[in-house]
């Protein structure tokens, strides 16, 4: 199996953080009270952090109610808002406010005995900075979830489309012998992104359906030889 390659969402695939609540609280701080987990699925969720800020300021009414007419004033209340969520959410992450999922991670580790090389593609910047806090057991060892992925991309590109092109990039460059990509993505967006690129989904619906290739609520579900024989099948036809 040493010739796919996985590439992992963060936000809600591995560790269940608390970046929706630290929108909620923005949004609420700015005056818009409208902000609810339908709205933050559908316009911020796998989203880069300007992007969904965007949105939250369009969408629920910010932009018109501080007068922000012109770009430079939308630009200037744009940063000056998502900073504001980002100065919350890191508050929360030195609080450990949040969920490491295991299951997950245990998938990732066993997969990583058989060859399969690991990508970190979140849309956020702060997943390196909260991979590289969570600690995890690998066999007698304890290492950082960020020292399990053979590259990491997050934050570094302006989409998902963006950040999971640039996610094969590195490990084709690392690793020339890959012939499968996998993304594991709980978004729609994210789902949205991969399949536009051609790649193979996993998508993992934990509360909203997803247009994924493959979709589970449990890591504990997966078979590696039988996702191996589903991608040899969808190239043989």
């Amino acid at each position: 199996m040493d010739n796919i390659g996985m590439i992992w969402d963060f936000d809600g695939v591995l560790v269940f953080t608390p970046h929706e609540e630290a929108w909620r609280k923005a949004a609420e701080h700015y005056g818009a009270y409208e902000f609810d987990h339908e709205f933050y699925i559908k316009y911020v969720s796998g989203k880069p952090r300007y992007d969904g800020a965007d949105n939250i300021l369009k969408l629920l009414g910010i932009y018109e109610k501080f007068n922000a007419t012109d770009d430079e004033e939308r630009q200037k209340l744009l940063h000056e808002f998502a900073d504001f969520k980002n100065k919350l959410v890191n508050e929360m992450f030195e609080r450990g406010d949040y969920g490491v999922n295991m299951d997950a991670i245990r998938f990732l580790i066993e997969s990583k005995k058989h060859g399969i090389k690991h990508a970190l593609a979140s849309a956020s910047k702060n997943a390196t900075k909260l991979s590289e806090r969570i600690k995890v057991h690998v066999g007698n060892q304890i290492v950082s979830l960020y020292s399990l992925f053979d590259v990491n991309v997050s934050g570094k590109a302006s989409s998902k489309e963006a950040v999971f092109k640039l996610a094969v990039e590195e490990l084709k460059t690392m690793f020339p012998n890959l012939k499968y990509f996998i993304v594991i993505e709980d978004s729609p967006t994210g789902i949205k992104a991969a399949k536009k690129l051609g790649l193979f989904t996993l998508g993992y619906e934990r509360e909203t359906k997803l247009d994924a290739d493959l979709r589970f609520k449990d890591f504990n579900e997966f078979n590696l030889n039988a996702i191996l024989n589903i991608l040899e099948r969808g190239v043989d036809e």
